[in-house]
This record gives C-alpha cells, structure tokens and sequence, in this order.
C-alpha cells in the first residue's frame, strides 16, 4: 500500500513538529519518533521539503534551548532540596523553642523573672562614643 503524504497530514506533521520546538516532548527529537507517530516511512518524511525544514528547525530549537521536561527536572530538584532545607530549619526551630524554655525554667528556679529576662541590655561605651560621634558629624 502506498500511501502519499497529503497537504492535511503535511500540515498536522508541522504542528506536530512546531509542538516539539516547545521542549514539551523532551530534547531527543528523531525521525523514527516522527514516523511512528504518523505511520509514515523516515524517507517519505524527509523526501517532504516542507517537513524536513520543519523538522531541521525543530531540531535545531531543541538543541539551543532548555526544554520543559529540563526545566521541571530541575525545579523538581530545587524543590527536593527545599524541602531538605524546609525540614532541619524546622528541626533547628524545635531545638531552640526546647532552648528557650529550658533557660525561662532555669531563670525562674533562680528567681529571675521573664521581664528581668527581657529587658534591653544597656549599650556599650563603644557604641556610646559612635553613637556621639555621629550626631557630632551631623
């Protein structure tokens, strides 16, 4: 059965291959996946000028540009790491919650009180001496 590519198939073939610039299919375009994908022969395909320059150009795009099953890879793998991060930040959190009660308890046995804990500590003498030395040159 011999079967000749019409202007509907050569036009569904282009678009085909104009969906493939997009990086949606992956990066490894070959004629084979074109030929199984509309069940004509690799030399049919190429023999068509209008195909093999779509396809040409498609190839070409793939190889200049990231495509968007390397772009998810790689938010997929940012978002792992995220999410490694994500787990000891809250794990480091927890410890210093633990902390923090631990010296409240400590302080009140000695009878220190949360306010006593939580009052400012009075500046340095250096941080004085800058502090005049700015408005001086202001």
């Amino acid at each position: 059965m011999n079967r000749y590519i019409t202007a509907e198939a050569e036009e569904d073939i282009k678009t085909y291959l104009a969906e493939w610039e997009t990086g949606r299919y992956g990066k490894k375009l070959t004629w084979a996946i074109v030929a199984k994908a509309f069940t004509y022969s690799r030399q049919a395909l190429s023999g068509n000028t209008n195909i093999k320059d779509a396809f040409d150009k498609a190839k070409k795009v793939l190889r200049e540009a990231d495509t968007q099953v390397d772009n998810f890879k790689d938010l997929e793998k940012e978002n792992q790491h995220l999410k490694k991060e994500l787990e000891r930040l809250a794990k480091e959190n927890h410890a210093y919650q633990q902390k923090y009660l631990r010296w409240q308890i400590n302080a009140q046995l000695r009878g220190i009180s949360v306010a006593a804990l939580s009052k400012p500590i009075n500046p340095s003498i250096k941080e004085e001496l800058r502090k005049l030395s700015e408005e001086d040159q202001g």
